[in-house]
């Protein structure tokens, strides 16, 4: 990708997390975040197959840029802390359709299953789950533990994600 291509990607991406920080997912419309861009909606589908697709790179680039040296639940977690304000938007309670936890249930999922396949790490989490007999299984159980976390977190509206004794 050329650097207008990615200037262009950037800046339908920045768009996208202003209007998530002001309003819930699924009352974000391709045409506002088209207009927020200063782009046109043909423009947008060339970046993105939709919001969905949208989404899912939003996450993937912002979890890997808060500590990409780090395992994947340590990203997460930091990115669950420093994106608050968007992730109170996409939360199922905050949503007036319910589809919105089964999308972050399957970004979570193939953010894991790229790990997983793209061979070994250092990542303690996806080793394991790479030796595994049954990798569907060990993923889709360490999604539903991340989309725990990210709802008690939400519900809780805390600061910081703390440790319970």
């Amino acid at each position: 990708m050329g650097k207008a291509q990615e200037r262009t990607r950037r800046q339908i991406l920045s768009a996208f997390l202003e209007l998530l920080s002001e309003k819930p997912y699924d009352m974000i419309s391709v045409s506002e975040i088209s207009a927020a861009s200063f782009i046109t909606r043909s423009t947008f589908y060339r970046y993105f197959d939709d919001k969905k697709s949208l989404l899912m790179a939003e996450i993937e680039d912002t979890v890997q840029k808060q500590v990409p040296d780090q395992p994947l639940l340590v990203q997460f977690v930091e990115y669950v802390e420093a994106y608050w304000p968007v992730l109170r938007n996409l939360t199922p309670t905050r949503q007036s359709r319910s589809d919105l936890h089964e999308i972050l249930n399957q970004i979570l999922w193939e953010l894991i299953h790229r790990r997983v396949e793209a061979g070994p790490q250092d990542d303690p989490v996806i080793a394991t789950v790479q030796k595994s007999h049954n990798k569907t299984i060990m993923i889709s159980a360490i999604e539903g533990m991340l989309m725990g976390i990210l709802e008690r977190y939400v519900v809780e509206a805390q600061p910081k994600l703390t440790m319970r004794s």
